[in-house]
């Protein structure tokens, strides 16, 4: 990151975040279960975004959530 974006984030966030590393690498095993954590979890804030279930499009980045409305149900 830029320190243009380090000094936002810090403003935004301020102490409330912090990054631990690992002192060792992680096993396949390890790493699997934590991408799929990861996946989990970006997929349940990009959900809170939308309010609604993203579409794998949404997921990989191929369309723009950014102005994106909800859909509804009929």
């Amino acid at each position: 990151m830029g320190k243009p974006l380090v000094s936002q984030f810090q403003k935004r966030f301020g102490d409330r975040i912090t990054a631990v590393y690992a002192d060792k690498p992680r096993t396949v095993v390890d790493q699997q279960v934590q991408g799929e954590t990861l996946a989990k979890a970006v997929t349940q804030v990009i959900a809170g975004i939308l309010k609604r279930e993203p579409t794998q499009e949404e997921l990989l980045g191929l369309v723009d959530i950014s102005e994106s409305h909800s859909r509804r149900k009929s």
